[in-house]
């Protein structure tokens, strides 16, 4: 254990507090990996969980109300934000009490976001919602979004103590005169309905059985354990038929390191992935090998397509976001492999980021759009063919392959249904030698606006093929449309590479 853990698992005490810090500072964020405390000061790991005996010792031995996490996070900012448990209130109210700023904030945590704010987005609980009132937390942003959400507990939640209080002497007025009313008429059985009709019609809100607390559990689901992905895996691993890759000793250390890499996620608010689907998703997803077939042929360059688009400067983007979300949970020497239909840069398999950027921004647009040769030789013979057959006789992992493309094929070898059939024979290939289908899955998308190219890819996905995926949107186009909120570009980018792996055909 550690004074983390412990913080986070509501067993710290008096004693081993003062041991734990001897060696560190109270106020100092957690450098432990694979536990899922990376990043997090003590006191934000205890309000995390809702524990608040845990809160109440760390900051009753010194710790600060206020102390940043990674990110510029604070206690009360990371509770109401993806805080769990049933003393989730009592956490909040502690640390209000010692003088947590209700209205924190940073321009880079949810656009701003206070406390008040990510109580309104996330969990919504009245009785947090008023304690956040009641002590400064009210903003303009917050008003707004308490209205958008035409909730009564809520809207009763938001009012500040005055208007609490005139409120409260109206409905004490009208029972009690309610009650002289039916004293005066005791035998009457449908008065006495009536007014049990009215009490129920105002009763006072913040009840932990209300219909809106039984809600939250399902809508905001806890972070995961360990335990759950590790459950998660084995479903998809047995629902996809991928024992031969992920059943056996050597593939344990993969999905320990993927598991705890998931579990560390969970900490960044910054980031969508972090949410607790997203991560269980994220965990499946970096089961493959994600390979990006990029087009760098001449129509890419704005000079040489009708549209004048910079379909090449547009493909960059969006391919560096594509390889940031492929190895957020992978181990460091498990990155991309990237290929293009013309350009065979070297030392291409298992990028990261940085040399991502380096690669794409040396490829220049030239020659034609021979997609379905070039896939055979640059991907199909090299990481499938030639590897099952003669160096290992087995995939370490099975393959994604992301093809993105501005034309239709063109070429001295490539015809129109070059690279339909050369997806057919790969299928062939995987029941030839025994391997599901599903250990090469391809997603086929669509860069530049033209129309052939739109029509081609119609043709394709008319063919229905198995384990191909063709996206709905042109994808630079989607991307222009939501690259002014990082959010909702990440969000859209990681449901698009999703889709194939989950196996939902778009319509």
């Amino acid at each position: 254990m550690s004074l983390y853990v412990d913080s986070a698992a509501n067993t710290l005490t008096s004693a081993s507090l003062d041991s734990y810090l001897k060696a560190y500072s109270i106020n100092e964020p957690s450098k432990e990996n694979g536990n899922g405390t990376i990043g997090l000061t003590p006191l934000a790991l205890a309000a995390r969980s809702g524990q608040f005996e845990a809160a109440r010792l760390l900051l009753d031995k010194g710790a600060e109300v206020d102390a940043l996490s990674t990110l510029h996070r604070t206690p009360l900012w990371i509770i109401t934000s993806r805080g769990r448990g049933g003393s989730r209130a009592e956490v909040v109210n502690l640390l209000l009490k010692h003088g947590a700023d209700a209205k924190y904030s940073h321009p880079n945590l949810h656009d701003g976001s206070t406390p008040l704010e990510n109580e309104l987005k996330q969990l919504k609980d009245p009785e947090v919602i008023q304690l956040l009132v009641q002590n400064g937390g009210q903003t303009e942003a917050a008003t707004k979004l308490a209205d958008k959400l035409g909730n009564p507990e809520i809207d009763d939640a938001m009012k500040s103590t005055k208007q609490r209080s005139n409120l409260r002497d109206t409905i004490v007025n009208l029972i009690a005169a309610l009650i002289l009313f039916i004293i005066a008429w005791a035998n009457s059985a449908a008065l006495t309905g009536i007014a049990n009709k009215v009490l129920r019609k105002f009763q006072i809100s913040g009840n932990k059985d209300s219909s809106t607390a039984k809600r939250i559990s399902a809508e905001i689901p806890e972070p995961k354990t360990k335990e759950d992905f590790k459950k998660s895996i084995d479903d998809f691993v047995d629902k996809h038929k991928l024992g031969k890759f992920f059943k056996d000793e050597d593939s344990k250390p993969l999905l320990e390191k993927i598991m705890s890499k998931a579990l560390d996620l969970q900490n960044d608010d910054s980031s969508v992935l972090g949410q607790s689907t997203n991560t269980d998703n994220l965990v499946k997803f970096a089961l493959y090998q994600p390979v990006i077939y990029c087009d760098d042929s001449g129509s890419m360059n704005p000079t040489y397509n009708s549209q004048g688009e910079d379909r090449i400067k547009d493909q960059w983007e969006l391919v560096r976001r594509i390889a940031s979300i492929c190895t957020k949970v992978v181990p460091d020497d498990l990155g991309v492999h990237l290929r293009f239909i013309n350009s065979e840069p070297p030392n291409a398999d298992g990028l990261r980021m940085i040399d991502i950027e380096t690669i794409m921004s040396q490829v220049k647009a030239t020659g034609c759009t021979e997609i379905g040769t070039n896939l055979r030789e640059r991907i199909l013979k090299p990481l499938l063919y030639t590897q099952y057959n003669e160096r290992v006789k087995k995939m370490k992992r099975p393959l994604f392959v992301s093809i993105i493309t501005d034309g239709i094929p063109y070429g001295r070898a490539e015809k129109r249904y070059t690279l339909r059939d050369e997806i057919i024979k790969c299928q062939d290939y995987l029941r030839e030698n025994g391997l599901p289908l599903r250990a090469v899955v391809f997603q086929i998308s669509q860069i530049g606006s033209d129309p052939d190219s739109k029509d081609f890819l119609q043709e394709l996905k008319e063919e229905d093929l198995e384990n191909v995926y063709i996206t709905a949107q042109q994808l630079d186009a989607k991307f222009r449309e939501l690259r002014e909120n990082e959010r909702d570009l990440e969000s859209w980018l990681f449901q698009t590479l999703l889709e194939p792996i989950l196996d939902t055909k778009s319509d």
